[in-house]
């Protein structure tokens, strides 16, 4: 993906059923390799929103990175000392 300077953008927040939704231009989705239909992690941030697509492949290896890290958690400390 190649990196271009995107300008920022003013959107509205609007009322959609009980929730809120804002739109986002297509140009910003595109650079992101986003597509209509992926599930998306909305974070806080500070004072704003951080939103990220979610990586099933990516979250399962977390998952068993974080097994792993806890077992072998004493030889980890003394390979990275």
């Amino acid at each position: 993906m190649v990196k271009k300077d995107l300008n920022p953008f003013e959107t509205k927040l609007r009322k959609t059923g009980s929730a809120a939704g804002v739109t986002i231009p297509a140009e910003f989705l595109r650079h992101l390799g986003y597509e209509i239909g992926d599930t998306l992690r909305v974070t806080i941030d500070g004072d704003g929103l951080a939103i990220r697509k979610i990586d099933p492949e990516f979250d399962d290896f977390m998952a068993l990175y974080d097994q792993i890290a806890v077992h072998y958690q004493p030889s980890l400390k003394r390979l990275f000392r």
